[in-house]
């Protein structure tokens, strides 16, 4: 038998081209990895914490009812705490990863973990974490109730 052997020629191109595919499927899994959703803190707020907390924040959302503790009227934080908006609390509370025996239950979800997972852990992710939080921190405030 005679089997016809390829060209160098042959077998270069075909490397360049595999190369190239290569190259372009990184290239688009990298311009993939590094896309930035962006949230604002009041999107958050509607799709996470209203079931629980009600659409405007004051512990009457339709979940609220079945759970085992009441729910905290959010428009409230700063008149419970003699009129400061206690922002790291908030920020640590709603992260929960590193749980604060004083927020009671773990009935509440930990946003810090499924914000992180959104972010795609990647190199960004813990900086657009915080940066989430801080939004959902800022509406927080905007709703405060005038004491």
């Amino acid at each position: 038998m005679n089997f016809a052997s390829p060209s160098i020629a042959g077998i270069n191109n075909m490397a360049g081209k595999l190369i190239g595919l290569c190259l372009l499927l990184l290239a688009t899994g990298a311009t993939h990895a590094t896309e930035v959703v962006t949230y604002t803190g009041a999107e958050d707020y509607q799709q996470l914490c209203s079931a629980c907390h009600g659409p405007n924040g004051q512990g009457d959302g339709p979940v609220a009812q079945v759970l085992s503790k009441p729910v905290p009227d959010l428009t409230g934080i700063s008149t419970r705490n003699a009129g400061e908006f206690p922002r790291e609390d908030l920020m640590r509370q709603i992260d929960g990863r590193d749980r604060i025996d004083a927020h009671g239950s773990q009935q509440m979800p930990v946003w810090g973990y499924e914000f992180w997972i959104d972010a795609g852990t990647g190199q960004f992710s813990e900086a657009q974490v915080t940066e989430r939080l801080a939004a959902l921190v800022d509406y927080l405030e905007s709703i405060q109730a005038a004491p």
